[in-house]
């Protein structure tokens, strides 16, 4: 216990008041908000992506030649397939908020910018029109949509405490909302207009490339990877052991998984290869039941004898069941309980190898990221739904691990609870 006390101190110096700014910052709020403000376009889709890739012989093939599957895939595209527009739309609202902006003005200019920059396109044989690669929208476009999430409705509060347009009272509020920013919007946009003028004649040519040379791809490129995942979920585990929330990781890692999930919903609509497949396949095997999958600790308390282990498997198996270990985590409790603090931390490497094996075996290869479900449904109902019978094979694999994990210190817990309360039984009756 001395030695994880000391860890403790340590991190109670070190690491919580970073976490504790982290979690009170509004800037990361508004990020995660804005994101997560997508969930009801993307799992009202779902329900497409679903029934367009069902794998049944004959309604497949309906599917395909009724035209349900052309149609399909177009909501698919103007939805999953553009995140970035809304992406910026809703960061800017919320963060837009914070900064000050009123109505919907921080969400409007976001999108707006966010467009503007987009490069376009025209054709001698087509007259009076312009076409925007959609690419823009979706995979090539997170980081760019992030980040002007982030600027634009900052700039246009700074501008607007210097050029606010001051309205009689009388004038209703939503006109007042409307036209209080028209002339930092004039500013803004000018700028936008010179701005992209300029990056014209830079290598890059364009805002969206600029930013994804120099930013996007790179973070990307190390973060996408199995092993960055794995290193992520592994440092996850180990802050929630000491009471430390894995949304503080996960906040960080929140511009990867939105790049990657897109650049693989893109590629499978155009019916090619995952890019980021091994990464995303490695997800099924890192939080089934919760964080380290803590539904195998969940299962162990099964095998358990004494009082205390039988209660607390009364309350956390349910909820670890639908991806709630809050119940677990602090009522067992495994937060700075030794005697769960190796496997753990351990659990999901070892998860991550049996994945990885089992996907080099052609299991996972069917796993289509265009179906997005809710977190709260049972894991394998989730690797089932979006990779067929081999990612449940996954899914199930690494429960099974996780529960051998987990059981030996269990039953090692259970034990000396056994022994607590014989003591205690003996020291009554005395």
């Amino acid at each position: 216990m001395a030695v994880f006390d000391k860890i403790q101190n340590i991190m109670d110096k070190t690491i919580a008041p970073v976490a504790s700014k982290v979690a009170d910052s509004k800037m990361l709020d508004a990020l995660m908000g804005g994101m997560m403000c997508t969930l009801p376009m993307t799992l009202g889709v779902s329900v497409i992506a679903i029934l367009i890739n069902f794998p049944i012989p004959g309604f497949s093939d309906w599917v395909v030649s009724s035209g349900l599957m052309a149609t399909g895939n177009s909501i698919l595209t103007v939805t999953m397939n553009m995140m970035g527009i809304y992406i910026s739309f809703f960061i800017g609202l919320r963060w837009g908020k914070v900064c000050g902006l009123s109505g919907y003005t921080g969400g409007i200019v976001s999108g707006a910018v966010f467009l503007a920059f987009m490069p376009q396109q025209s054709f001698e044989d087509i007259p009076m029109a312009s076409f925007i690669n959609t690419s823009y929208m979706g995979s090539n476009g997170i980081f760019v949509a992030i980040l002007l999430g982030l600027i634009v409705p900052k700039v246009t509060a700074i501008l607007m405490s210097k050029l606010e347009i001051k309205l009689p009272d009388m004038v209703p509020p939503m006109v007042a909302d409307s036209l209080s920013p028209m002339f930092a919007a004039i500013v803004l946009f000018t700028a936008v207009w010179f701005a992209k003028w300029g990056l014209s004649f830079t290598p890059w040519g364009n805002l969206f490339d600029m930013i994804n040379t120099l930013i996007g791809t790179p973070v990307t490129m190390v973060g996408a990877s199995p092993l960055a995942y794995i290193i992520v979920c592994s440092l996850q585990s180990i802050f929630w052991f000491f009471g430390v929330h894995p949304n503080v990781m996960l906040n960080f890692y929140a511009p990867v998984i939105m790049a990657c999930s897109a650049a693989n919903t893109e590629a499978i609509i155009a019916g090619e290869a995952l890019p980021y497949g091994a990464w995303a396949v490695v997800a099924l095997g890192t939080a089934i039941g919760g964080q380290a999958n803590a539904l195998g600790i969940s299962i162990s308390l099964l095998f358990t004898k004494s009082e205390r282990f039988k209660a607390i498997r009364g309350i956390a198996l349910v909820p670890s069941l639908f991806n709630i270990s809050e119940p677990l985590m602090f009522g067992l409790p495994v937060v700075l309980n030794p005697t769960y603090f190796i496997p753990f931390a351990l659990n999901i490497p070892v998860c991550a190898i049996v994945v990885q094996a089992l996907y080099a075996l052609g299991l996972g290869a069917a796993f289509n990221p265009t179906i997005q479900l809710p977190w709260v449904l049972p894991q394998p109902v989730i690797a089932f739904m979006q990779g067929g019978i081999g990612c449940l094979v996954i899914s199930v694999a690494v429960l099974a691990v996780s529960v051998l994990m987990y059981t030996p210190f269990t039953l090692m817990a259970d034990r000396q609870a056994l022994r607590e309360e014989q003591a205690a039984l003996e020291e009554s009756a005395a």
